[in-house]
Protein backbone atom coordinates (compact mmCIF):
# COMPACT_ATOMS: atom_id res chain seq x y z
CA UNK A 1 0.00 0.00 0.00
CA UNK A 2 2.69 2.09 -0.18
CA UNK A 3 1.73 3.32 -3.39
CA UNK A 4 -0.64 5.47 -1.72
CA UNK A 5 1.35 7.19 0.76
CA UNK A 6 4.00 7.97 -2.47
CA UNK A 7 0.51 9.18 -4.15
CA UNK A 8 -0.46 11.32 -0.66
CA UNK A 9 3.68 12.87 -0.49
CA UNK A 10 3.24 14.07 -4.65
CA UNK A 11 0.17 15.66 -3.53
CA UNK A 12 0.83 17.38 -0.60
CA UNK A 13 -2.30 19.56 0.98
CA UNK A 14 -4.78 18.21 -1.37
CA UNK A 15 -7.34 16.74 0.65
CA UNK A 16 -10.50 16.33 -1.01
CA UNK A 17 -13.97 16.03 0.22
CA UNK A 18 -15.32 13.18 -1.76
CA UNK A 19 -18.75 14.55 -1.83
CA UNK A 20 -22.36 13.39 -2.12
CA UNK A 21 -22.24 13.79 -5.84
CA UNK A 22 -19.02 11.25 -6.48
CA UNK A 23 -19.41 8.69 -3.73
CA UNK A 24 -23.37 8.30 -3.52
CA UNK A 25 -24.73 9.63 -6.93
CA UNK A 26 -26.40 12.72 -6.06
CA UNK A 27 -26.78 15.89 -8.39
CA UNK A 28 -24.37 18.97 -8.27
CA UNK A 29 -24.87 21.50 -5.45
CA UNK A 30 -27.51 23.76 -5.77
CA UNK A 31 -28.46 26.85 -3.22
CA UNK A 32 -31.22 25.24 -1.06
CA UNK A 33 -33.66 24.05 -3.59
CA UNK A 34 -33.82 26.81 -6.14
CA UNK A 35 -30.69 27.48 -8.96
CA UNK A 36 -27.25 26.34 -9.35
CA UNK A 37 -24.60 29.66 -8.18
CA UNK A 38 -22.82 29.31 -11.39
CA UNK A 39 -23.61 27.64 -14.52
CA UNK A 40 -23.36 24.07 -15.69
CA UNK A 41 -19.12 24.53 -16.01
CA UNK A 42 -18.53 26.07 -12.73
CA UNK A 43 -20.59 26.36 -9.73
CA UNK A 44 -20.73 26.90 -6.14
CA UNK A 45 -23.07 25.49 -3.06
CA UNK A 46 -23.78 29.57 -1.90
CA UNK A 47 -23.32 33.18 -2.38
CA UNK A 48 -22.55 33.57 1.05
CA UNK A 49 -20.80 31.53 3.70
CA UNK A 50 -19.81 32.03 7.28
CA UNK A 51 -16.44 32.25 8.28
CA UNK A 52 -14.68 29.29 8.12
CA UNK A 53 -17.39 27.24 6.38
CA UNK A 54 -16.63 24.87 3.66
CA UNK A 55 -17.25 25.76 -0.06
CA UNK A 56 -18.24 22.91 -2.09
CA UNK A 57 -17.83 23.38 -6.26
CA UNK A 58 -17.91 21.64 -9.51
CA UNK A 59 -16.02 22.05 -12.20
CA UNK A 60 -15.85 20.86 -15.68
CA UNK A 61 -12.79 21.16 -17.55
CA UNK A 62 -10.04 19.02 -19.79
CA UNK A 63 -6.94 18.07 -18.89
CA UNK A 64 -4.85 21.04 -18.12
CA UNK A 65 -8.36 23.15 -16.66
CA UNK A 66 -7.60 24.65 -13.43
CA UNK A 67 -9.30 26.67 -10.92
CA UNK A 68 -8.11 29.90 -8.85
CA UNK A 69 -9.53 32.22 -6.16
CA UNK A 70 -8.85 35.52 -6.15
CA UNK A 71 -10.51 38.66 -4.38
CA UNK A 72 -13.45 40.31 -6.12
CA UNK A 73 -10.68 43.61 -6.24
CA UNK A 74 -7.78 41.39 -7.59
CA UNK A 75 -6.72 42.06 -11.17
CA UNK A 76 -5.30 38.51 -12.22
CA UNK A 77 -2.93 39.42 -14.46
CA UNK A 78 -1.28 41.33 -12.07
CA UNK A 79 -1.32 38.45 -8.92
CA UNK A 80 -1.17 34.79 -8.12
CA UNK A 81 -4.33 33.03 -7.10
CA UNK A 82 -5.07 33.02 -3.09
CA UNK A 83 -5.75 29.08 -3.62
CA UNK A 84 -5.63 26.74 -6.40
CA UNK A 85 -5.96 23.02 -7.85
CA UNK A 86 -6.26 20.96 -11.33
CA UNK A 87 -9.83 19.89 -12.18
CA UNK A 88 -8.58 16.86 -13.83
CA UNK A 89 -5.31 15.69 -12.85
CA UNK A 90 -4.30 13.79 -9.30
CA UNK A 91 -7.38 11.75 -9.05
CA UNK A 92 -9.52 14.96 -9.63
CA UNK A 93 -12.49 13.94 -11.86
CA UNK A 94 -13.75 16.35 -14.32
CA UNK A 95 -17.56 17.64 -12.93
CA UNK A 96 -16.89 16.09 -9.30
CA UNK A 97 -18.18 17.48 -6.44
CA UNK A 98 -15.57 18.45 -3.23
CA UNK A 99 -14.58 20.72 -0.83
CA UNK A 100 -12.27 23.94 -2.15
CA UNK A 101 -10.67 24.33 0.96
CA UNK A 102 -9.86 21.15 2.37
CA UNK A 103 -8.31 20.40 -1.40
CA UNK A 104 -6.85 23.37 -3.05
CA UNK A 105 -3.10 24.53 -2.55
CA UNK A 106 -2.37 28.13 -1.43
CA UNK A 107 0.49 30.19 -2.55
CA UNK A 108 2.97 31.63 0.07
CA UNK A 109 2.45 35.00 -1.65
CA UNK A 110 -1.27 35.61 -0.53
CA UNK A 111 -0.10 34.32 2.68
CA UNK A 112 -3.01 36.50 4.39
CA UNK A 113 -6.17 34.98 2.86
CA UNK A 114 -5.00 31.50 3.21
CA UNK A 115 -7.97 30.59 4.94
CA UNK A 116 -10.65 32.91 3.03
CA UNK A 117 -11.34 35.84 5.62
CA UNK A 118 -14.10 38.00 5.36
CA UNK A 119 -14.33 39.63 1.91
CA UNK A 120 -15.77 39.61 -1.28
CA UNK A 121 -13.86 36.97 -3.35
CA UNK A 122 -14.28 35.23 -7.45
CA UNK A 123 -13.45 31.45 -8.29
CA UNK A 124 -12.30 30.89 -11.55
CA UNK A 125 -12.39 28.45 -14.21
CA UNK A 126 -9.12 29.04 -16.78
CA UNK A 127 -8.69 26.44 -19.62
CA UNK A 128 -4.66 26.28 -18.49
CA UNK A 129 -1.79 28.15 -16.94
CA UNK A 130 0.02 29.43 -20.09
CA UNK A 131 -2.13 32.16 -20.89
CA UNK A 132 -4.89 32.89 -18.02
CA UNK A 133 -7.78 32.07 -20.38
CA UNK A 134 -10.58 32.33 -18.51
CA UNK A 135 -13.45 29.56 -19.16
CA UNK A 136 -16.05 30.89 -15.84
CA UNK A 137 -16.20 32.94 -13.27
CA UNK A 138 -18.55 32.96 -9.99
CA UNK A 139 -18.47 35.18 -7.05
CA UNK A 140 -19.08 34.93 -3.80
CA UNK A 141 -18.34 36.74 -0.35
CA UNK A 142 -17.37 35.39 2.55
CA UNK A 143 -19.14 37.26 6.09
CA UNK A 144 -18.27 38.17 9.69
CA UNK A 145 -19.85 35.78 11.30
CA UNK A 146 -17.68 32.68 12.23
CA UNK A 147 -18.77 29.37 11.96
CA UNK A 148 -20.22 27.33 14.87
CA UNK A 149 -21.73 23.68 15.78
CA UNK A 150 -23.94 22.90 12.93
CA UNK A 151 -27.97 22.64 13.58
CA UNK A 152 -29.44 19.17 13.72
CA UNK A 153 -31.06 18.43 10.35
CA UNK A 154 -35.26 19.53 9.92
CA UNK A 155 -36.15 15.72 9.05
CA UNK A 156 -35.11 12.92 7.80
CA UNK A 157 -36.78 10.13 5.41
CA UNK A 158 -35.91 6.95 4.45
CA UNK A 159 -37.20 5.22 1.94
CA UNK A 160 -36.73 1.62 1.90
CA UNK A 161 -36.90 -0.45 -1.48
CA UNK A 162 -38.60 -3.61 0.41
CA UNK A 163 -39.20 -3.38 4.37
CA UNK A 164 -39.62 -7.36 4.25
CA UNK A 165 -35.97 -8.38 3.02
CA UNK A 166 -34.49 -6.96 6.25
CA UNK A 167 -31.89 -5.14 3.81
CA UNK A 168 -31.09 -1.16 4.11
CA UNK A 169 -31.32 -0.64 0.81
CA UNK A 170 -33.18 2.43 0.07
CA UNK A 171 -32.69 6.30 -0.08
CA UNK A 172 -32.21 8.83 2.57
CA UNK A 173 -34.07 12.33 2.45
CA UNK A 174 -32.30 14.82 4.78
CA UNK A 175 -33.29 18.50 5.24
CA UNK A 176 -32.00 21.44 6.47
CA UNK A 177 -33.00 25.45 7.62
CA UNK A 178 -31.96 27.88 5.24
CA UNK A 179 -29.31 28.71 6.88
CA UNK A 180 -27.60 25.37 7.62
CA UNK A 181 -23.74 24.79 8.37
CA UNK A 182 -23.88 21.71 8.29
CA UNK A 183 -20.73 20.16 5.99
CA UNK A 184 -21.97 16.37 6.23
CA UNK A 185 -24.69 14.23 7.53
CA UNK A 186 -24.04 11.52 9.80
CA UNK A 187 -26.48 8.52 10.43
CA UNK A 188 -27.08 5.74 13.33
CA UNK A 189 -29.10 2.58 13.74
CA UNK A 190 -30.91 3.40 16.65
CA UNK A 191 -34.20 2.65 18.70
CA UNK A 192 -35.49 3.75 21.81
CA UNK A 193 -32.69 3.58 24.20
CA UNK A 194 -30.70 5.98 21.87
CA UNK A 195 -27.94 4.72 19.39
CA UNK A 196 -26.86 1.08 18.92
CA UNK A 197 -24.09 0.95 21.13
CA UNK A 198 -22.58 -2.51 19.24
CA UNK A 199 -22.50 -0.87 15.48
CA UNK A 200 -20.60 2.48 14.50
CA UNK A 201 -22.24 4.87 12.51
CA UNK A 202 -23.08 4.23 8.62
CA UNK A 203 -20.59 5.65 6.45
CA UNK A 204 -21.30 9.35 5.95
CA UNK A 205 -22.29 11.73 3.02
CA UNK A 206 -21.93 15.26 1.95
CA UNK A 207 -24.14 17.82 2.33
CA UNK A 208 -24.08 20.35 -0.53
CA UNK A 209 -27.44 21.78 -0.70
CA UNK A 210 -30.47 22.06 1.54
CA UNK A 211 -32.28 18.59 0.76
CA UNK A 212 -29.46 16.02 0.33
CA UNK A 213 -30.34 12.47 -0.80
CA UNK A 214 -28.25 9.72 -0.11
CA UNK A 215 -28.80 5.87 -1.28
CA UNK A 216 -27.81 3.28 0.86
CA UNK A 217 -25.40 0.85 0.04
CA UNK A 218 -27.02 -2.03 -1.40
CA UNK A 219 -26.95 -5.68 0.13
CA UNK A 220 -26.49 -4.09 3.90
CA UNK A 221 -28.33 -5.27 6.89
CA UNK A 222 -31.05 -3.03 9.34
CA UNK A 223 -29.49 -4.67 12.50
CA UNK A 224 -32.32 -6.79 14.43
CA UNK A 225 -32.15 -4.29 17.39
CA UNK A 226 -32.53 -1.18 15.19
CA UNK A 227 -36.08 0.37 15.39
CA UNK A 228 -35.24 4.05 14.47
CA UNK A 229 -32.51 5.68 11.71
CA UNK A 230 -31.20 9.22 12.95
CA UNK A 231 -29.35 11.75 11.37
CA UNK A 232 -26.69 14.47 12.96
CA UNK A 233 -25.36 17.51 11.35
CA UNK A 234 -21.57 17.85 11.13
CA UNK A 235 -19.05 20.13 10.33
CA UNK A 236 -15.65 21.49 11.11
CA UNK A 237 -16.31 22.24 14.43
CA UNK A 238 -18.26 19.05 15.50
CA UNK A 239 -21.42 17.19 15.50
CA UNK A 240 -24.55 18.98 16.12
CA UNK A 241 -26.08 18.57 19.64
CA UNK A 242 -29.17 17.15 18.70
CA UNK A 243 -30.84 15.29 16.22
CA UNK A 244 -33.52 14.35 13.44
CA UNK A 245 -34.97 10.74 13.63
CA UNK A 246 -37.47 8.36 11.59
CA UNK A 247 -38.70 5.32 12.77
CA UNK A 248 -38.42 2.24 10.30
CA UNK A 249 -41.35 0.43 8.98
CA UNK A 250 -42.51 -2.71 11.27
CA UNK A 251 -40.44 -6.36 10.47
CA UNK A 252 -38.33 -4.50 8.67
CA UNK A 253 -34.90 -6.26 10.17
CA UNK A 254 -32.95 -8.08 8.98
CA UNK A 255 -33.38 -11.82 10.13
CA UNK A 256 -29.83 -13.97 10.92
CA UNK A 257 -31.73 -16.82 12.00
CA UNK A 258 -30.71 -20.10 10.15
CA UNK A 259 -28.21 -22.74 10.60
CA UNK A 260 -24.12 -21.75 10.28
CA UNK A 261 -22.37 -23.96 8.24
CA UNK A 262 -18.87 -22.32 8.40
CA UNK A 263 -17.79 -19.52 10.31
CA UNK A 264 -14.49 -17.73 9.02
CA UNK A 265 -12.81 -14.26 9.55
CA UNK A 266 -11.06 -12.71 6.34
CA UNK A 267 -8.26 -9.74 7.15
CA UNK A 268 -5.80 -7.99 5.30
CA UNK A 269 -2.76 -6.11 5.79
CA UNK A 270 -1.48 -6.79 9.05
CA UNK A 271 2.52 -5.03 8.27
CA UNK A 272 3.95 -6.79 11.15
CA UNK A 273 7.02 -4.44 11.28
CA UNK A 274 10.82 -5.04 12.95
CA UNK A 275 12.68 -2.94 10.92
CA UNK A 276 12.08 1.00 10.35
CA UNK A 277 11.43 0.71 6.84
CA UNK A 278 8.22 0.97 4.54
CA UNK A 279 6.19 2.20 8.03
CA UNK A 280 3.10 4.48 7.80
CA UNK A 281 3.55 6.16 11.25
CA UNK A 282 5.51 6.88 13.79
CA UNK A 283 3.97 4.21 16.31
CA UNK A 284 3.75 2.01 13.79
CA UNK A 285 5.62 -1.22 15.30
CA UNK A 286 4.17 -1.15 17.94
CA UNK A 287 0.38 -0.19 16.91
CA UNK A 288 0.10 -2.98 13.82
CA UNK A 289 1.02 -5.57 16.97
CA UNK A 290 -1.77 -3.79 18.99
CA UNK A 291 -4.37 -4.00 16.50
CA UNK A 292 -3.23 -7.36 15.35
CA UNK A 293 -3.76 -8.76 18.92
CA UNK A 294 -6.55 -6.75 19.72
CA UNK A 295 -8.20 -8.78 15.92
CA UNK A 296 -7.11 -12.25 17.71
CA UNK A 297 -8.90 -11.18 20.82
CA UNK A 298 -11.32 -9.81 19.13
CA UNK A 299 -12.46 -13.39 16.85
CA UNK A 300 -11.50 -15.75 20.09
CA UNK A 301 -14.09 -13.97 22.20
CA UNK A 302 -16.86 -13.63 19.03
CA UNK A 303 -16.40 -16.70 17.01
CA UNK A 304 -15.36 -19.44 19.00
CA UNK A 305 -16.75 -21.97 16.07
CA UNK A 306 -14.29 -20.40 13.83
CA UNK A 307 -12.59 -22.69 11.02
CA UNK A 308 -9.82 -19.98 10.32
CA UNK A 309 -8.47 -16.79 9.81
CA UNK A 310 -7.56 -15.68 6.65
CA UNK A 311 -5.02 -12.94 5.79
CA UNK A 312 -5.42 -11.71 1.77
CA UNK A 313 -1.86 -10.62 1.76
CA UNK A 314 0.85 -7.39 3.37
CA UNK A 315 1.68 -9.85 6.52
CA UNK A 316 5.48 -9.19 6.73
CA UNK A 317 5.92 -5.69 6.42
CA UNK A 318 9.37 -6.14 4.38
CA UNK A 319 8.85 -9.83 3.82
CA UNK A 320 11.81 -10.43 5.87
CA UNK A 321 12.44 -13.57 7.92
CA UNK A 322 12.35 -11.81 11.47
CA UNK A 323 9.36 -10.49 9.96
CA UNK A 324 7.49 -13.48 9.45
CA UNK A 325 9.19 -14.68 13.08
CA UNK A 326 7.63 -11.89 15.04
CA UNK A 327 4.32 -12.97 13.46
CA UNK A 328 4.34 -16.33 14.33
CA UNK A 329 4.97 -15.61 17.74
CA UNK A 330 1.65 -13.17 17.96
CA UNK A 331 0.05 -15.96 16.63
CA UNK A 332 1.38 -18.33 19.53
CA UNK A 333 0.69 -16.31 22.06
CA UNK A 334 -2.94 -16.25 21.66
CA UNK A 335 -5.28 -18.98 23.00
CA UNK A 336 -7.96 -20.13 20.90
CA UNK A 337 -7.02 -18.44 18.04
CA UNK A 338 -8.38 -20.55 14.82
CA UNK A 339 -5.67 -21.71 12.28
CA UNK A 340 -3.83 -18.83 10.31
CA UNK A 341 -3.95 -18.92 6.37
CA UNK A 342 -1.61 -16.75 4.13
CA UNK A 343 -1.70 -15.25 0.74
CA UNK A 344 1.12 -13.01 0.10
CA UNK A 345 1.14 -9.59 -0.28
CA UNK A 346 3.73 -6.70 -2.09
CA UNK A 347 4.76 -5.78 1.26
CA UNK A 348 5.64 -9.17 1.41
CA UNK A 349 8.05 -8.80 -1.54
CA UNK A 350 9.44 -5.58 -0.54
CA UNK A 351 12.71 -6.49 1.31
CA UNK A 352 15.76 -5.76 -0.74
CA UNK A 353 16.57 -10.06 -1.19
CA UNK A 354 15.71 -11.36 -4.32
CA UNK A 355 12.38 -12.71 -4.94
CA UNK A 356 12.83 -16.21 -4.59
CA UNK A 357 14.71 -15.45 -1.07
CA UNK A 358 11.35 -13.54 -0.22
CA UNK A 359 9.21 -16.24 -1.30
CA UNK A 360 10.77 -18.88 0.39
CA UNK A 361 9.94 -16.70 3.64
CA UNK A 362 6.52 -16.72 2.47
CA UNK A 363 5.99 -20.61 2.20
CA UNK A 364 7.86 -21.58 5.12
CA UNK A 365 5.46 -19.71 7.17
CA UNK A 366 2.34 -20.21 5.24
CA UNK A 367 2.93 -23.93 4.84
CA UNK A 368 2.40 -24.13 1.05
CA UNK A 369 4.83 -25.17 -1.62
CA UNK A 370 3.45 -22.68 -4.59
CA UNK A 371 2.43 -18.81 -3.79
CA UNK A 372 -1.05 -20.34 -5.21
CA UNK A 373 -2.20 -23.26 -3.83
CA UNK A 374 -5.42 -24.80 -2.41
CA UNK A 375 -7.18 -25.62 0.81
CA UNK A 376 -10.55 -27.42 1.85
CA UNK A 377 -11.32 -26.14 5.45
CA UNK A 378 -14.81 -26.26 6.69
CA UNK A 379 -16.75 -27.92 3.97
CA UNK A 380 -15.55 -25.39 1.34
CA UNK A 381 -12.28 -24.40 -0.90
CA UNK A 382 -10.61 -21.62 -0.08
CA UNK A 383 -8.07 -20.43 -3.21
CA UNK A 384 -4.89 -18.55 -2.51
CA UNK A 385 -2.99 -16.50 -4.87
CA UNK A 386 -0.39 -14.02 -5.54
CA UNK A 387 2.27 -11.95 -7.23
CA UNK A 388 5.11 -14.27 -9.08
CA UNK A 389 7.86 -11.41 -9.22
CA UNK A 390 8.67 -7.88 -7.43
CA UNK A 391 7.43 -6.55 -10.50
CA UNK A 392 6.77 -2.65 -9.77
CA UNK A 393 6.73 -3.61 -6.14
CA UNK A 394 3.01 -2.63 -5.96
CA UNK A 395 0.92 -4.76 -8.71
CA UNK A 396 0.71 -8.84 -8.45
CA UNK A 397 2.08 -10.32 -11.16
CA UNK A 398 0.74 -13.69 -12.09
CA UNK A 399 2.12 -16.23 -14.97
CA UNK A 400 0.14 -17.81 -17.23
CA UNK A 401 0.74 -21.13 -15.27
CA UNK A 402 -1.27 -20.28 -12.82
CA UNK A 403 -3.97 -18.22 -14.20
CA UNK A 404 -4.30 -21.89 -16.07
CA UNK A 405 -4.34 -23.51 -12.72
CA UNK A 406 -7.14 -21.17 -10.92
CA UNK A 407 -9.28 -21.86 -14.31
CA UNK A 408 -8.88 -25.51 -14.04
CA UNK A 409 -9.66 -25.50 -10.21
CA UNK A 410 -12.64 -23.38 -10.39
CA UNK A 411 -14.11 -25.11 -13.30
CA UNK A 412 -13.09 -28.75 -11.61
CA UNK A 413 -14.32 -27.59 -8.11
CA UNK A 414 -17.84 -25.91 -9.89
CA UNK A 415 -18.69 -28.23 -12.21
CA UNK A 416 -18.91 -30.78 -9.12
CA UNK A 417 -20.62 -28.57 -6.86
CA UNK A 418 -22.10 -25.74 -8.95
CA UNK A 419 -24.39 -24.04 -6.06
CA UNK A 420 -21.71 -23.78 -3.41
CA UNK A 421 -19.26 -21.29 -2.82
CA UNK A 422 -15.76 -20.99 -3.56
CA UNK A 423 -13.52 -18.38 -1.28
CA UNK A 424 -10.27 -16.84 -2.74
CA UNK A 425 -7.94 -14.60 -1.80
CA UNK A 426 -5.78 -12.13 -3.81
CA UNK A 427 -3.98 -9.45 -2.47
CA UNK A 428 -4.45 -6.67 -4.96
CA UNK A 429 -8.20 -5.98 -6.87
CA UNK A 430 -9.54 -5.75 -10.25
CA UNK A 431 -9.58 -2.05 -11.70
CA UNK A 432 -13.08 -0.60 -10.85
CA UNK A 433 -14.48 -3.54 -8.61
CA UNK A 434 -13.78 -2.26 -4.67
CA UNK A 435 -12.74 0.87 -2.78
CA UNK A 436 -9.69 1.89 -3.75
CA UNK A 437 -10.00 0.52 -7.54
CA UNK A 438 -12.34 3.11 -8.71
CA UNK A 439 -11.09 6.03 -11.17
CA UNK A 440 -9.06 8.62 -9.68
CA UNK A 441 -8.12 6.48 -6.37
CA UNK A 442 -4.34 5.40 -7.62
CA UNK A 443 -5.25 2.15 -7.98
CA UNK A 444 -2.31 -0.82 -8.04
CA UNK A 445 -3.47 -3.88 -9.23
CA UNK A 446 -3.27 -6.73 -11.21
CA UNK A 447 -0.86 -7.02 -14.28
CA UNK A 448 -3.21 -9.43 -15.88
CA UNK A 449 -6.22 -7.40 -15.21
CA UNK A 450 -8.02 -8.17 -18.40
CA UNK A 451 -7.08 -11.74 -17.86
CA UNK A 452 -7.79 -12.41 -14.74
CA UNK A 453 -11.12 -10.71 -15.30
CA UNK A 454 -12.36 -13.03 -17.47
CA UNK A 455 -11.89 -16.31 -15.48
CA UNK A 456 -13.62 -14.81 -12.47
CA UNK A 457 -16.70 -13.67 -14.75
CA UNK A 458 -17.02 -17.50 -15.74
CA UNK A 459 -17.66 -18.51 -12.09
CA UNK A 460 -20.36 -16.70 -9.85
CA UNK A 461 -19.83 -19.58 -6.85
CA UNK A 462 -16.70 -16.93 -6.21
CA UNK A 463 -16.60 -15.23 -3.42
CA UNK A 464 -13.26 -13.31 -3.28
CA UNK A 465 -11.49 -11.05 -1.19
CA UNK A 466 -8.86 -8.40 -1.79
CA UNK A 467 -6.52 -6.12 0.70
CA UNK A 468 -3.97 -3.67 -0.68
CA UNK A 469 -5.70 -0.06 -0.81
CA UNK A 470 -6.56 -0.13 3.12
CA UNK A 471 -9.51 1.55 1.82
CA UNK A 472 -11.70 2.25 5.04
CA UNK A 473 -15.17 -0.05 4.84
CA UNK A 474 -17.13 2.68 5.66
CA UNK A 475 -17.54 4.40 2.39
CA UNK A 476 -18.71 3.31 -1.35
CA UNK A 477 -17.73 0.45 -2.63
CA UNK A 478 -16.59 -2.19 -0.02
CA UNK A 479 -18.63 -5.21 -1.66
CA UNK A 480 -18.96 -5.71 -5.48
CA UNK A 481 -22.30 -7.17 -6.41
CA UNK A 482 -22.11 -10.35 -8.66
CA UNK A 483 -25.36 -8.84 -10.74
CA UNK A 484 -23.31 -6.88 -12.67
CA UNK A 485 -21.39 -10.00 -14.14
CA UNK A 486 -18.51 -10.31 -12.05
CA UNK A 487 -19.02 -12.50 -8.66
CA UNK A 488 -18.91 -10.77 -5.60
CA UNK A 489 -15.61 -9.33 -4.29
CA UNK A 490 -15.17 -7.77 -1.20
CA UNK A 491 -12.52 -5.10 0.16
CA UNK A 492 -11.12 -6.03 3.37
CA UNK A 493 -9.52 -2.84 4.61
CA UNK A 494 -6.68 -3.36 7.30
CA UNK A 495 -5.87 -4.35 10.27
CA UNK A 496 -2.85 -2.03 10.61
CA UNK A 497 -4.12 1.24 9.51
CA UNK A 498 -6.72 2.30 7.06
CA UNK A 499 -6.43 4.64 4.36
CA UNK A 500 -9.70 7.23 4.34
CA UNK A 501 -10.98 8.34 0.61
CA UNK A 502 -13.73 11.01 2.31
CA UNK A 503 -11.40 13.64 1.67
CA UNK A 504 -9.45 12.74 -0.90
CA UNK A 505 -9.64 10.97 -4.14
CA UNK A 506 -6.42 8.74 -3.55
CA UNK A 507 -6.83 8.73 -0.17
CA UNK A 508 -5.32 9.75 3.44
CA UNK A 509 -4.01 7.62 6.00
CA UNK A 510 -6.12 6.90 9.09
CA UNK A 511 -5.55 5.49 12.18
CA UNK A 512 -7.46 2.34 12.74
CA UNK A 513 -8.73 -1.77 12.14
CA UNK A 514 -10.96 -3.32 10.24
CA UNK A 515 -11.80 -7.17 8.96
CA UNK A 516 -14.88 -9.10 8.48
CA UNK A 517 -16.60 -11.98 10.03
CA UNK A 518 -17.78 -14.48 7.80
CA UNK A 519 -20.63 -16.84 7.95
CA UNK A 520 -21.91 -19.53 5.62
CA UNK A 521 -25.63 -20.84 5.18
CA UNK A 522 -26.95 -22.92 2.39
CA UNK A 523 -28.24 -19.95 0.65
CA UNK A 524 -26.36 -17.01 1.75
CA UNK A 525 -23.36 -15.68 2.86
CA UNK A 526 -23.05 -13.34 5.71
CA UNK A 527 -19.65 -10.61 5.28
CA UNK A 528 -19.80 -8.95 8.30
CA UNK A 529 -17.62 -5.37 8.67
CA UNK A 530 -15.83 -5.69 11.85
CA UNK A 531 -14.20 -2.33 13.67
CA UNK A 532 -11.75 -4.22 15.47
CA UNK A 533 -10.28 -1.13 17.52
CA UNK A 534 -13.21 -0.23 18.68
CA UNK A 535 -15.07 -3.80 19.24
CA UNK A 536 -17.88 -2.79 16.61
CA UNK A 537 -19.73 -3.70 13.76
CA UNK A 538 -19.86 -1.49 10.61
CA UNK A 539 -23.32 -1.31 9.24
CA UNK A 540 -22.10 0.48 6.27
CA UNK A 541 -19.83 -3.17 5.57
CA UNK A 542 -22.53 -5.56 6.97
CA UNK A 543 -23.58 -7.60 3.65
CA UNK A 544 -26.12 -10.22 2.63
CA UNK A 545 -24.53 -12.07 -0.40
CA UNK A 546 -26.71 -14.62 -2.13
CA UNK A 547 -25.64 -18.06 -3.26
CA UNK A 548 -26.96 -19.06 -6.71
Amino acid sequence: MSAKLRICSAIVCLVVAFSAALICGCKPPDDGDGQLNGSEILNINKSEYLSGEEIYFSAKGEHDAWLGLYREIDDIEQVEAIRHLDVSKNGFISGGVYAFKRCSTYNESRQAFRNIPRGSYKLILFNNRTDNNVSETVKFKVLKEELSLPTAPLSIEYQLENAADGLADGTVTVTFDDNYSAEEVVLYWANDKGVLPEYTSLPPFTVTKRKSVFKMYSNTLIPAAATKLIAYGKNSVGLSESYSETNLPQNCQYNFNGKINAEFQVVSDIHIAVADTHLASADAKELHDAHFLAMCGDIVANSPDSCGLFVAGDIANSGRDYEWKHTAELIASVANLPDVYFSIGNHDLYGAESYSVLLQNFLKYASADSVYYEREIGGYHHLFLGGESKFNGLDADLSDKQLKWFDDRLKAITTEQPDKPVFVYLHQSLYDTIAGSFEGQGWDGIVQNDQFRAIVAKYPQIYMFNGHSHWDMNTRGSMHDKADGLPNIFNTASVAYLWSSFYIPTGEYMRGSQGYYVKVYDNKVLVMGRDFENGKWIPGACFEAKIG
